[in-house]
C-alpha cells in the first residue's frame, strides 16, 4: 500500500459546513501547495515557518477562487511523519471538491482509505495498537466507548503489551540459560521466580482477556426485548427508556402488533432494545403474528425485561409467560410497573417466583433510575474500571491474547509439574508471537491492509 508519493484528500465529513480541510502528504507535499495555494504575504509556503497559520488564495478546478488558511508541517513533526500541508477552505461540497480536484491535478494522488494513518504507523509515529484504538475513536457513538478508545490513543495498551513481552522474553532467556548450561548458575530466576513471573504474566493477560469480555455491552450492545401480556405497559418503558416517543401508547391493549427496536444507551450500556406485542393467546391473526415474533425474539435475547402489571392480581396469561421465562437463556429483570396506582397481592407472588422485582412507573418515571442501574451492573463488572484499566481493541486483539493466554498457561503447567525446562520454552516462544501480533511486531502485511481499510479516505 505505501508508496513514497503525495497523496491528498478532504479529511472533514462531506457536506455543508463553515470549513473544510484538505489534507496533503508526501514529499512534494509543499511544492503541490505552493500551485495551489498563494499566501497573502506573498511568501512559498515552504521557506515560511513550520506549523504556522498563513491566509490565502485557492486555485480551484475550473477557475474558480476561494480564500482559506494553510499551515505546513515539516518531517517528521507531522502526523504521518512526512511534509505535510493542511488547507482549510469554505466548507460548502462543491468548493471543496473543487479545489481537491485543484490539488490533484497539481500532482498529488488521491489517498486510499486509511493511508494517512498506514504512512504513520510505517514512519513510526503511530503504533498498531494506536491506530485500532484511533478507528475506536472515530465511530464511538457513546461516551463509554470513547473513554475506552481513548486509553489506547495515549499508547497505554501498547506500554502494557510491551511490558508483558518484555517479561515473557526475560523468562525464555533464563529457560534457555538453564538448558544450554545445566550444569553452571547462569540464568537470572530460579525455578520457583521462573513459575511465579509466568503466573504474573498469565494475570496481566487474564485481564486483558477479561477485560475486553466484560465491556461487550459498551462495544457492541446487548439485544434486550421488553416481554409482558397486553397493557401492562411495555411500549411506556420502552418511550421512557428511549426518552422520546417511539411507540404509540393507548389503554387499548394490544396496541403493538410488531417488534420495534432502538439502539440507545443506558449508562455505559448499549442496549439493542425490542418492544414486543403482548404475549397472549390471541384469537385475531396479525396479533397472533406479532406473537409469535415476540417469543422468537425473546428467545434470542440477551437481556430480558419482563413487565406485569403490579397495580394488579396476577392473571392467567402472566402466569403462563412467567413459567415460559423461567427457561429463557438471558439475564432477567423482573418489573412491576404502574407502582403509582398501587400495589397489589400480585407483586408478592412476582418476589417468589423471581426474587427481585423493580418497581416502576413507566408513565411518571419512578423507578427508572433503579432499573438502568440494575441493567448496568449486570454487563458492567465492578471490577473494570473505565477510567483506568487498558482494553483490547477488537477481535483481532482479543484472539491474539486468548491465544497467549493458553500457551502461558501450558507453560506454567509444564513448569509447576516438574518438567524439563524446554517443555515450557515452545509454549512462551508462542505466547510471544501471539502478542507480538497484537503491537504489531509480527503481523503481516494483509492484516494491516485490512485495519486500515476500515478507516475513512482522509484519516
Amino acid at each position: 500500500m505505501y508508496r513514497n508519493d503525495t497523496i491528498a484528500a478532504i479529511s472533514t465529513p462531506r457536506g455543508k459546513g463553515g470549513v473544510a480541510l484538505i489534507r496533503i502528504s508526501g514529499p512534494e507535499a509543499s511544492d503541490i501547495a505552493c500551485r495551489c495555494f498563494f499566501a497573502k504575504n506573498g511568501k512559498n509556503i515552504a521557506v515560511m515557518p513550520p506549523r504556522v497559520a498563513v491566509y490565502g488564495d485557492i486555485l480551484c478546478r475550473g477557475g474558480y477562487k476561494d480564500s482559506g488558511i494553510a499551515v505546513f508541517y515539516k518531517a517528521p513533526h507531522s502526523f504521518t511523519g512526512e511534509d505535510t500541508v493542511e488547507i482549510t477552505c469554505h466548507g460548502g461540497a462543491l468548493i471543496t471538491k473543487r479545489v481537491l480536484e485543484s490539488i490533484l491535478a497539481c500532482g498529488a494522488r488521491l489517498a486510499n482509505a486509511g493511508e494517512f494513518s498506514h504512512r504513520a504507523l510505517i514512519n513510526g509515529k503511530l503504533s498498531l495498537t494506536e491506530a485500532e484504538a484511533l478507528s475506536d475513536v472515530l465511530s464511538a457513538s457513546t461516551d463509554a466507548q470513547l473513554r475506552v478508545a481513548s486509553q489506547n490513543t495515549q499508547g497505554k495498551l501498547g506500554r502494557e503489551l510491551y511490558e508483558i513481552y518484555s517479561a515473557l522474553e526475560a523468562s525464555l532467556a533464563a529457560l534457555y540459560a538453564k538448558i544450554d548450561f545445566p550444569d553452571e548458575d547462569l540464568a537470572d530466576m530460579s525455578g520457583e521466580e521462573l513459575l511465579d513471573t509466568a503466573r504474573s504474566i498469565l494475570a496481566r493477560v487474564s485481564k486483558l482477556v477479561s477485560g475486553y469480555e466484560g465491556t461487550s455491552a459498551i462495544r457492541e450492545g446487548v439485544p434486550a426485548v421488553i416481554c409482558g401480556i397486553p397493557n401492562a405497559g411495555k411500549s411506556s418503558l420502552y418511550n421512557a427508556l428511549a426518552g422520546e416517543e417511539l411507540a404509540i401508547v393507548t389503554s387499548e391493549a394490544g396496541t403493538t402488533r410488531d417488534v420495534l427496536s432502538q439502539t440507545l444507551t443506558v449508562g455505559s450500556v448499549i442496549l439493542n432494545l425490542s418492544d414486543t406485542a403482548g404475549v397472549r393467546n390471541a384469537t385475531d391473526k396479525i396479533e397472533a403474528i406479532g406473537v409469535e415474533r415476540a417469543i422468537r425474539a425473546l428467545d434470542n435475547a440477551a437481556l430480558v425485561l419482563a413487565m406485569f402489571d403490579g397495580s394488579r392480581e396476577l392473571s392467567a396469561d402472566d402466569r403462563e409467560l412467567a413459567d415460559r421465562l423461567k427457561n429463557t437463556s438471558g439475564a432477567l429483570i423482573c418489573i412491576a410497573n404502574k407502582c403509582d396506582i398501587g400495589e397489589s397481592s400480585g407483586v408478592e407472588e412476582l418476589e417468589q417466583m423471581f426474587g427481585e422485582v423493580i418497581k416502576i412507573s413507566a408513565k411518571s418515571g419512578e423507578g427508572i433510575d433503579e432499573l438502568r442501574e440494575k441493567i448496568e451492573k449486570l454487563f458492567i463488572s465492578d471490577e473494570i474500571d473505565l477510567e483506568k484499566d487498558v482494553f483490547l481493541s477488537g477481535e483481532r486483539q482479543y484472539s491474539a491474547a486468548k491465544t497467549a493466554q493458553t500457551y502461558i498457561e501450558n507453560a506454567i503447567e509444564a513448569l509447576a509439574s516438574g518438567m524439563p525446562p524446554d517443555c515450557a520454552t515452545t509454549d512462551l516462544e508462542a505466547a510471544m508471537g501471539a502478542i507480538g501480533e497484537m503491537d504489531g511486531r509480527s503481523v503481516n502485511e494483509e492484516v494491516v491492509n485490512k485495519i486500515f481499510s476500515t478507516f475513512c479516505v482522509g484519516k
